[in-house]
């Protein structure tokens, strides 16, 4: 059956006993993600990466494919995120109280997605919760500075200028995921984020290049694997560029955004922020593993 989150960010656990004490409140059917992330200390924000508990998130609205349901959690694939884990999407598990069944096949023609760093949904004028990047919102209706929409949660109000049509015909190239990039400079990293709450560092691949209308895989050892391949003397700005441990031939473990000049913006792990760094005298370049093309480059070549 086809499910849709009906929270801002649904976390993916790695399985129903993965979720602490201190995420408990993570774990309801009303999310305050930015709290949640807040209140953890750098060593237990490093355990969701150290002892596996999160596989990845789902934003408002995205739709899972449920597998089997046991004790309050959904066992879950996610269609949209392609991984080797799973033929079906990535997988893992969401509270059941976090899912909304669809019942209906479609929605309407007219659909937007959010395109500012974060947006909020009102309820009858009034403040009802923050949502990330790239939701997308089913427009029912349209005012002078606000769209009304339909969420899971029910009717909803946006403004205007937080959105845009994603119906709109363009043509996006490498540099514009680099550029969409780098709005979310500063922004601390969060494993296995796929909001603008806080990225990993191939959800904040993955995510720039779906604001660009292109889907990678998830997790960057997938991503490594795709696209086109791309010598570091041929390097292009928005190429992804992969390091792997065992000075670049083991296993890809971190992916950037190739941002010209030798510089790479990426998310790199807890306690850092999203940044733009220089190669030159880091470990990153012993650990150099290959770059791919996904999006055409300015010329219209990929």
């Amino acid at each position: 059956m086809i499910y849709e989150s009906k929270v801002p960010v649904a976390n993916v656990w790695t399985a129903p006993q993965s979720p602490r004490e201190i995420d408990r409140k993570i774990l309801q059917g009303s999310v305050k993600i930015k709290e949640w992330i807040d209140q953890q200390t750098y060593e237990e924000k490093l355990a969701l990466c150290e002892e596996n508990l999160i596989q990845s998130q789902v934003l408002l609205g995205e739709r899972v494919i449920g597998l089997k349901e046991t004790d309050g959690w959904m066992r879950v694939v996610i269609p949209q995120q392609a991984s080797r884990k799973h033929p079906q999407g990535y997988p893992g598990y969401i509270p059941v109280q976090q899912l909304k069944q669809v019942t209906e096949e479609g929605a309407p023609a007219t659909t937007h997605v959010v395109d500012q760093k974060k947006a909020v949904l009102y309820q009858k004028g009034k403040e009802d919760m923050e949502v990330s990047f790239l939701t997308e919102l089913a427009v029912v209706e349209e005012a002078s500075d606000h769209f009304h929409v339909l969420t899971p949660v029910g009717r909803r109000e946006i403004k205007k200028e937080d959105v845009r049509s994603v119906s709109l015909p363009f043509t996006m190239t490498g540099k514009d995921a680099l550029d969409i990039g780098k709005q979310f400079i500063g922004l601390s990293y969060l494993w296995g984020g796929m909001s603008s709450f806080g990225y990993d560092c191939s959800g904040f691949a993955y995510s720039m290049y779906k604001a660009c209308g292109y889907l990678l895989p998830r997790d960057a050892s997938d991503q490594a694997v795709q696209g086109t391949p791309v010598t570091s003397s041929d390097l292009e700005q928005g190429d992804l560029m992969f390091f792997a441990n065992e000075n670049g031939k083991g296993a890809v473990r971190h992916v950037g955004i190739y941002a010209g000049d030798g510089l790479m913006l990426h998310s790199p792990k807890t306690g850092k922020q999203i940044e733009l760094l220089s190669l030159s005298g880091t470990s990153y370049e012993r650990e150099w593993a290959g770059a791919r093309r996904y999006l055409p480059n300015e010329r219209g070549k990929v």
